[in-house]
């Protein structure tokens, strides 16, 4: 669940890199701001919607064994000089954790925020205004802001230029601009580490300064009037950014907006750039390269202990192989009988993980009684698969031994595995061995 949650959030922040690119290229300084901030906002939602369908759950066939008649050669055991396993924690486990603790922390975050808009509004007194609920504060340090249909503000300014920021907070109100800015803060949880959403998330925030401003101007007030007041205002601590408050975009954009010209039909044709960028990036997350690492992310879990074992000491003569989340081997460089291991930039992975893996042995195994010793099994094997192009395992051998009758069990579950996502050399999908470890202590007494 968690790698699966990460895997998401990796294919959707590169989409929100695509967006914001995109949207700085055509439309940032454009003045149609009302367009402008339903095109973010239905961007940014497309960006969210699209990895699911990116993401493609392999379906594993549920293979009994008694409907498989497999033609099992004797059990060939390969020679290997003083073989060593550890047991490696894989580095996406890692990166699992982190992400999820950086999820704790925005949301900490956000419900410490959201408390302390509680409380300004709680604590505040309440006036009605024209139909306005204005909430004043002692905080005179903290510029006016709005929330949800509340308009907070210091008593000190509500006396001095009461009027003039209710006609600015009252725009945000109406446009429910407090809306854009929770479902922004819902995006920041999932994808925190990104910078681009943290950018996306100061664009909207400009965009409802320039559409607030608008609407002020549109009122009836005087351009000369209202951009005196803000030079005035737009000083003190901003709030948290789930308000819009008065001082949050650059004063100098604002009176610039205010300046320029009425766009044309031109500046909102450029948005359709969106739509061949969002389709090239897909394309691009499903290449066989990107789909392997976001594989191998899916099956991450979060870190709860690291272990480290080694079961056997080595000498300086013996040099490491292959390294995956499953088991080391390593061998002596001239032990006689060796096998090759074949490995690639990125190692072979079964659909679903190592998790999806062990559930399908562990279903499809059986302990012959032959295998127990006075009520009690001992098996320690270690198969090694040679993964085809194509994903179908080709070839099992083992290379630790358990004995006859349970090597060949091992090699009998080994042949029934489905396919999986083949390893890959430059991108392109190509022949690699992949070690598959059996360990299990049974006692029936």
């Amino acid at each position: 669940m968690a790698g699966s949650l990460l895997a998401y959030s990796l294919l959707a922040s590169t989409l929100l890199t695509v967006v914001w690119a995109v949207y700085k290229c055509t439309l940032a300084n454009a003045g149609c701001f009302r367009f402008n901030r339903i095109f973010l906002l239905l961007s940014i939602i497309i960006a969210f919607i699209l990895p699911p369908f990116i993401l493609k759950p392999e379906c594993i066939v549920d293979i009994k064994s008694e409907n498989i008649v497999l033609d099992l050669n004797p059990t060939e055991i390969v020679n290997v000089t003083q073989t060593v396993t550890e047991h490696i924690m894989p580095v996406w486990n890692y990166i699992v954790t982190l992400y999820l603790i950086g999820i704790g922390a925005m949301i900490i975050y956000f419900l410490v925020s959201l408390v302390r808009l509680l409380l300004f509004i709680i604590q505040g007194e309440h006036i009605k205004s024209d139909g306005n609920h204005i909430v004043l504060h002692r905080h005179n340090s903290v510029a006016p802001f709005a929330w949800g249909g509340y308009i907070m503000m210091p008593r000190k300014d509500w006396y001095e230029y009461g009027a003039m920021i209710v006609r600015h907070e009252k725009a945000h109100v109406e446009c429910h601009h407090w809306v854009d800015l929770m479902m922004l803060q819902a995006a920041i949880i999932v994808t925190w580490y990104c910078p681009a959403i943290w950018l996306l998330r100061n664009e909207l925030h400009t965009l409802h300064e320039y559409e607030a401003d608008s609407r002020v101007l549109a009122s009836g007030i005087k351009r000369e009037d209202y951009q005196m007041f803000l030079i005035k205002k737009t000083v003190g601590a901003r709030f948290a950014t789930l308000s819009n408050c008065l001082n949050h975009s650059s004063l100098k954009k604002r009176i610039t907006m205010m300046l320029s010209s009425k766009p044309t039909g031109i500046a909102r044709v450029r948005a359709f750039v969106m739509v061949p960028a969002l389709a090239l990036a897909v394309a691009g997350l499903t290449t066989p390269a990107v789909s392997a690492v976001i594989n191998e992310a899916s099956s991450a879990t979060p870190v709860d202990d690291i272990h480290y074992k080694v079961t056997e000491k080595s000498d300086e003569s013996i040099q490491i192989t292959e390294r995956n989340s499953d088991v080391v081997v390593t061998e002596k460089a001239d032990a006689p009988g060796t096998l090759q291991f074949i490995k690639t930039e990125t190692a072979p992975n079964f659909p679903g993980g190592k998790s999806k893996l062990m559930d399908f042995v562990n279903k499809n195994i059986q302990f012959p009684e032959a295998a127990y010793t006075n009520g009690v099994l001992d098996m320690d094997a270690v198969v090694q698969l040679t993964i085809a192009k194509d994903g179908v395992v080709k070839n099992a051998q083992i290379v630790k031994s358990s004995g006859k009758t349970l090597d060949a069990e091992a090699i009998r579950v080994a042949r029934m595995l489905p396919q999986f996502h083949p390893g890959l050399n430059a991108g392109l999908p190509a022949e690699s061995s992949y070690m598959l470890t059996f360990n299990y202590h049974i006692s029936k007494q």
